[in-house]
């Protein structure tokens, strides 16, 4: 999948030094979270990212040249049991996940005026795992794409018909149509 990157970022990506970052903005029932690789608050998209540091991760990134969902799953580990009941609270499951792609100068700016955008889809229910000495929560993530593999279970009766298009008469005339005799050639 061709992508629109800066200019700016594009070289550094192509440079040997490079001080990759991910952006992570992930909705929620009360707006969305927007994390990043690093620490402290980046500005960015006239938005405010908090760092997470170690604590978060991400799986890897797979595109394929196929029409296929591909998913991610991102993590955040050593969380308290207070940011635990948050996230249960407004994590919900079909949210917008996205995951971007930059880099920081020296000075710790980003590079170019936008990062790249690598993934996005729609969020699962977050697993949870709690061994007592630290808690990680999981979030997996799915394209777009995933939506074509859902099954479509819809009736050829006039209730059906009538749940999308309430004005419409078809499918009311359709047992009538069971018992009518219909002769062919017949001329009359």
């Amino acid at each position: 999948m061709s992508r629109d990157i800066d200019p700016d970022l594009l070289a550094e990506l192509q440079g040997a030094d490079l001080s990759p970052i991910l952006l992570m903005k992930i909705g929620t029932s009360d707006g969305p979270v927007r994390m990043w690789t690093g620490y402290g608050v980046l500005e960015y998209d006239g938005e405010e990212w908090l760092g997470g540091g170690e604590f978060i991760g991400v799986s890897n990134v797979s595109e394929t040249a196929d029409i296929q969902a591909n998913g991610i799953t991102f993590s955040m580990s050593g969380i308290t049991e207070e940011l635990l009941a948050i996230a249960l609270q407004y994590m919900r499951q079909g949210e917008v996940a996205e995951l971007f792609l930059g880099a920081l100068t020296d000075t710790g700016e980003l590079i170019g005026e936008n990062a790249v955008r690598v993934f996005k889809g729609k969020t699962d229910v977050p697993v949870i795992d709690d061994d007592g000495g630290s808690i990680v929560i999981n979030l997996t993530a799915e394209s777009d794409l995933i939506d074509l593999e859902r099954s479509r279970v819809r009736r050829y009766t006039s209730e059906d018909q009538k749940s999308e298009y309430p004005d419409d008469l078809g499918f009311d005339f359709v047992p009538r149509l069971q018992e009518t005799e219909i002769a062919w050639g017949q001329i009359k």
